[in-house]
């Protein structure tokens, strides 16, 4: 094995809103030992299993949820039905929800009250998707692409909001898809910025790298998304969630090495991977590898 050069994404790991999803729930569970959480905060196990062993038990639906306690409205956000229950059975709820997404949750509301026919662009099963819908009174389609238009009957009016996570070019390509066959489109643009930055750099970083990594939960849609979009580079990539999965014979001919990660993965996820890749290249070489942060500088 030669010589590793590592390139890691500077915008990799944890955004905004999950890190302050997180330091609601670790100030919950100090605070109180038998927290709920409305779901799994984040997409990401060891996170999970962490915040279980602090005493924050997950109820998928806030029917579960003891009559009194609290309760943590993660980061995906909720619909207002979650909102009347808490207050009508004395739960006390802590909002998790990203500002980001609350965005998306109003501008779904304003535009169905505008009488627009309201699509969201998104994963049909995401919870983040289905709360916007429910912000907008069940009176929204979720589609995850364009090809989805020919099964639907569209209005002349019409309306797009994103989940967060969302890819920029899938957005494009639903506009230009519905432009033709309507009078008035109006798109709200609430994909992340983190996001969007996150994916720019994971493309350029691929497109150095002989070998991809891209570190988070296997449920987690934004990690699953990253790593499609570095394997759209024609760069080999490998999605993991922990530094316990990497395989000495991938870096056989593998001279650079990009890292990126979700943003739900933890830093220590990704400073283990970056700790066993020096071992790996020490193993294969009696040397070490040489990191790069995204913008080329060595660390």
């Amino acid at each position: 094995m030669k010589k590793l050069r590592v390139i890691s994404v500077d915008e990799a790991g944890f955004c905004f809103g999950v890190k302050r999803a997180l330091q609601l729930a670790h100030k919950a569970t100090e605070e109180n030992l038998e927290v709920a959480c409305l779901g799994p905060l984040i997409h990401n196990r060891q996170v999970v299993e962490d915040l279980e062993r602090r005493g924050m038990r997950v109820f998928e639906d806030i029917s579960q949820v003891p009559s009194g306690a609290a309760a943590l409205v993660r980061a995906h956000g909720a619909g207002p039905a979650v909102y009347d229950e808490a207050r009508e059975r004395n739960i006390e709820l802590i909002d998790a929800t990203c500002p980001f997404v609350r965005r998306v949750q109003q501008a779904a509301a304003r535009y169905v009250e505008d009488d627009y026919q309201v699509l969201v662009l998104g994963e049909r099963d995401h919870p983040e998707a289905r709360a916007i819908v429910a912000h907008a009174g069940g009176r929204a389609t979720i589609i995850e692409n364009a090809g989805e238009l020919e099964e639907l009957e569209i209005q002349d009016r019409v309306a797009v909001v994103c989940q967060t996570t969302q890819r920029m070019a899938t957005l494009q390509e639903l506009v230009s898809a519905l432009l033709p066959h309507i009078g008035e489109l109006r798109v709200a643009n609430t994909i992340c910025d983190a996001t969007s930055k996150r994916q720019k750099a994971s493309v350029q970083v691929a497109q150095q790298a002989d070998l991809m990594l891209v570190i988070g939960g296997y449920h987690s849609a934004n990690t699953n998304r990253l790593a499609q979009i570095c394997r759209d580079t024609g760069t080999r990539t490998e999605h993991i969630e922990t530094a316990d999965e990497l395989q000495r014979e991938w870096f056989d001919d593998v001279e650079v090495v990009g890292i990126t990660a979700g943003a739900s993965t933890p830093p220590e996820a990704i400073r283990t991977v970056r700790e066993r890749l020096c071992e790996i290249a020490a193993e294969g070489t009696g040397g070490g590898a040489d990191r790069e942060n995204s913008g080329g500088g060595r660390r």
